[in-house]
């Protein structure tokens, strides 16, 4: 579609896995951040349990120019996710990773990603969205940021309220089928609870294999050290339980 989309894969050692390897995806957040070559606890300690790991630099990212970064404006969840759809799809050809042990986990915009993936596609063997924009209506309404979801959505709510459904990945709850844990800052102000309430919500109402996991005291950045460490391991656990 015109651009050239770079991603960064960790691979573990070869004495903890060959390939190919199970994948976790690990989309950042903003959309407007960026994944850069550097040490990431995260990354390491998914690698250190198998998995290879891929953070995709898609579009909207920050540092390739005002272009790039406008590309998934009015787009959220279109352009972006076939980016990242893509560099999984080269990864299989290379036959880096292996196609039927794929997971992902995501943060804020991250998670965004994660539960509009679950909802769009059924390649994925389980997901985890931490701190997830789930509702755009939600989104405006709570979140200490309204500018994200109108210069994002081109407009206000009750401006663009097709757009507003149409982005948010609440809309498409009914479609997933792909086991789904939900863990949320009770005090984000960002990404509010609700967003992950309702998301939880949905998917129990339809069936779907699901746990939803509330950090207290928290923010949009689970930061407490016994926190962290219980989210990892939730997050190491619900992939395991599902890597059949």
């Amino acid at each position: 579609e015109g651009f050239d989309i770079q991603g960064i894969l960790t691979i573990p050692r070869p004495e903890i896995a060959k390939r190919p390897y199970k994948l976790i995806v690990y989309p950042h957040g903003g959309p407007h951040s960026q994944s850069a070559p550097g040490f990431d606890f995260t990354v390491q300690l998914f690698a250190a349990h198998g998995y290879a790991v891929f953070q995709p630099n898609f579009r909207g990212s920050a540092g390739y120019g005002k272009k790039f970064l406008d590309a998934d404006r009015l787009d959220l969840g279109g352009g972006d996710m076939r980016d990242l759809l893509t560099g999984i799809d080269k990864l299989v050809k290379d036959r880096i990773v292996d196609p039927k042990r794929q997971f992902v986990y995501g943060t804020s915009y991250g998670g965004f990603m994660t539960t509009w993936l679950v909802g769009q596609t059924n390649q994925f063997k389980a997901a985890a969205a931490q701190n997830a924009v789930t509702d755009m209506n939600m989104m405006y309404g709570l979140s200490d940021l309204q500018s994200w979801t109108t210069w994002e959505l081109g407009g206000l709510p009750w401006e663009q309220p097709e757009r507003y459904a149409k982005h948010s990945p609440l809309t498409y709850a009914n479609k997933v089928k792909t086991p789904t844990l939900i863990l949320h800052a009770r005090d984000d102000r960002r990404c509010p609870l609700p967003m992950g309430k309702a998301f939880h919500q949905a998917l129990l109402a339809n069936g779907v294999e699901t746990q939803m996991v509330i950090y207290p005291n928290e923010g949009h950045g689970i930061r407490q050290p016994r926190h962290r460490e219980d989210v990892y391991r939730r997050v190491l656990g619900w992939f395991a339980k599902h890597d059949k």
